[in-house]
């Protein structure tokens, strides 16, 4: 340990300014063994992160070089692990060191845990700036439910910039984010005001990826999967059917659904099959569908549990759906989109149609071996929906 504090003293010595944490710390790309750790200081400065299991918080020391955006990739981690974390940046007087800034988070689950618990949010984006109260309760009442990561639906803040985010998103859900790790099925407003010309070209790697680390699949992160216990959760970005030029096709000789296709049909048995996406395959909102003739077949073929859906300011869950109508047998689409955006009541009656809410709302899911259970809350913690799956 005094090797480690030397070292960082002599990387506080080298600061020209001090610094203060200005968003996060918050955790990304959540592996068994590994995960990232990132945050953003006001003026370039030198930092680092102490960490262990939890109670055990100082144990490893992390050390990040001199710059703005932090991000440490924390290796040899033990899988169905907690940790805590501190992180340090230099003090405003230029003497120290500023409080530590604290989180948890939870390694993914090896396949015979059988246990697993998130949170999942969508449509944080506000561009009128008036649903800060809301979002501070929403934020207190999501806290009360521990969960092992935080899914997110898309359309993470208004015109996709880090501006935005920072304002919007990184803000009003800090403490969250501190004690759960993000995962993303991106939106259009991550793509930016100009994805469907050739200006928009650039923009999600200026900012989305400027700031945010995702998992990896064959050559993108724009779509991935993550095996945690005993399911797997697939991010699909359906973007490009929605005019965002740049996003990966979701076409049938796609590289994305072929990807997605072979992804789901190797998932090993007894596995929960998971999709989140943001643009919905079945919905009673106005937006015009473009997606069931595309995926709901391969969903229905691969015995898909469970869609998690965004875009739709409500929330909404249907009965099981196989081939557009309400079954026995199926899967179940859930839409959570009223996290800030905007709240819209259904514009269609549909048979398959089970449960609908146009009110500020987050979902909870916990699967316990072949039991999920799905519960929704409002922004009060009041529960407005109840389901138990089994298979």
């Amino acid at each position: 340990m005094k090797k480690h504090l030397f070292i960082v003293s002599l990387l506080l010595a080298s600061a020209l300014n001090a610094a203060v944490i200005e968003r996060g710390p918050f955790v990304e790309d959540p592996a068994q063994t590994t995960a990232v750790i990132k945050w953003t200081a006001d003026v370039p400065s030198p930092a680092w992160v102490e960490y262990g299991p939890e109670g055990k918080c100082s144990q490893l020391m992390a050390i990040s070089s001199r710059k703005r955006n932090h991000s440490l990739t924390l290796h040899g981690l033990i899988p169905n692990t907690k940790f805590c974390y501190k992180v340090y940046v230099e003090n405003n007087s230029g003497t120290g060191v500023q409080e530590a800034k604290t989180g948890t988070f939870r390694t993914l689950f090896t396949p015979e845990r059988k246990i697993v618990n998130f949170l999942v949010v969508g449509n944080t984006a506000d561009p009128q700036g008036t649903s800060g109260e809301m979002k501070r309760r929403m934020a207190q009442s999501m806290a009360e439910h521990p969960a092992d990561f935080l899914i997110h639906t898309g359309d993470i803040a208004s015109g996709g910039t880090i501006a935005a985010e920072d304002e919007e998103f990184f803000k009003p859900y800090k403490k969250v984010l501190a004690d759960a790790p993000l995962l993303v099925a991106l939106g259009e407003e991550e793509y930016g005001d100009n994805r469907s010309n050739a200006d928009g070209k650039g923009f999600l790697a200026a900012n989305y990826k400027r700031i945010h680390s995702m998992p990896w699949s064959k050559g993108t992160p724009n779509y991935y999967y993550i095996d945690t216990a005993n399911a797997r959760i697939f991010f699909v970005d359906t973007n490009n059917m929605y005019d965002a030029l740049t996003a990966p096709a979701i076409n049938q000789k796609s590289p994305q659904y072929i990807w997605l296709r072979d992804s789901l049909a190797k998932t090993a048995g007894g596995k929960w099959k998971i999709v989140v996406m943001h643009h919905p395959v079945y919905s009673s909102g106005k937006e015009e569908d473009r997606l069931s003739q595309v995926l709901a077949p391969l969903f229905e073929a691969q015995k898909v549990n469970l869609v998690i859906q965004g875009h739709q300011g409500a929330y909404e869950r249907t009965k099981p759906i196989h081939r557009a109508e309400a079954a026995k047998n199926g899967p179940i689409y859930i839409t959570v989109g009223g996290s800030g955006k905007f709240f819209e009541e259904s514009s269609y009656s549909n048979d398959w149609s089970n449960k609908y809410y146009a009110t500020p709302h987050f979902a909870y899911i916990s699967i316990i071996d072949r039991k999920l259970s799905l519960r929704t809350f409002t922004h009060e913690n009041k529960r407005i929906d109840a389901l138990d799956i089994y298979f």
